[in-house]
């Protein structure tokens, strides 16, 4: 009996592995099926490739996309000419002032002013401020300022 068990044991063990060899090779097989039917739609594509390239000659295909760009650089340089020299008819005199006006107030609007955009330049001599005081006088009152401006001047004596 107990030889029996050990028996049925072994008999159940050995048809689980051959269940299992049997799904790797089912799975082998439906691998190979599919590298089948990826081998005869390839040779179709080939096929067709080979009948193309006998109706088309790329040489004419070449040209043919060669003058296009041409054609389209040619229109697009035409089609700008036309629209500056619509913009120049239909410019009137006062049309930049008019420009600069609404530029000015949707700038205005939005609480920027020109003059802060582009600081002026800075000259030799001091200017006069908003308050009277000149520059320099604004310069001395700032200590770090008064220290470097010393400094600057005791370079210049040496």
């Amino acid at each position: 009996m107990a030889k029996d068990l050990v028996r049925t044991r072994q008999y159940v063990k050995r048809f689980i592995e051959m269940k299992s060899h049997l799904s790797a090779v089912s799975l082998k097989m439906q691998t190979i099926r599919s590298q089948e039917a990826m081998t005869q739609a390839m040779k179709g594509v080939t096929k067709a490739m080979v009948a193309i390239n006998k109706q088309v000659s790329v040489p004419a295909l070449q040209k043919m996309m060669t003058e296009f760009m041409k054609e389209s650089e040619r229109s697009e340089m035409t089609q700008e000419m036309v629209g500056e020299a619509m913009d120049s008819a239909f410019e009137e005199d006062g049309m930049a002032a008019e420009e600069d006006a609404v530029v000015d107030q949707v700038l205005a609007e939005l609480g920027i002013q020109q003059a802060d955009a582009a600081p002026e330049v800075p000259s030799e001599q001091p200017m006069k401020s908003e308050e009277g005081r000149s520059e320099a006088a604004q310069v001395e009152a700032d200590p770090s300022m008064s220290e470097l401006e010393a400094r600057l001047n005791n370079l210049r004596r040496s």
